[in-house]
């Protein structure tokens, strides 16, 4: 019998870990906030009348969207922030 590896250990022991890996890999799970958040940001595109490729309806911190440069929006966050 093979013994179990080194993840399948690691979830076999963290219930939390293991219910969020399952929710993640079902399908749809990971990905769920997707389809609203594509809605959510054309609705908000339409809304500031973008049509164009260069310019990001930029999400602000009470919710609101602004129009906004990509270049300037995209280099303030996300993973190239440490």
């Amino acid at each position: 019998m093979a013994e179990l590896g080194k993840t399948a250990r690691h979830y076999k022991k963290n219930p939390r870990s293991r219910a969020k890996h399952v929710k993640d890999n079902s399908p749809g799970g990971k990905y769920a906030h997707t389809n609203e958040y594509k809605r959510a940001h054309s609705k908000a595109r339409a809304s500031l009348k973008i049509r164009s490729s260069s310019v990001d309806a930029s999400k602000q911190p009470d919710g609101s969207y602004k129009a906004e440069s990509r270049k300037a929006n995209r280099a303030r966050g996300g993973a190239q922030r440490r």
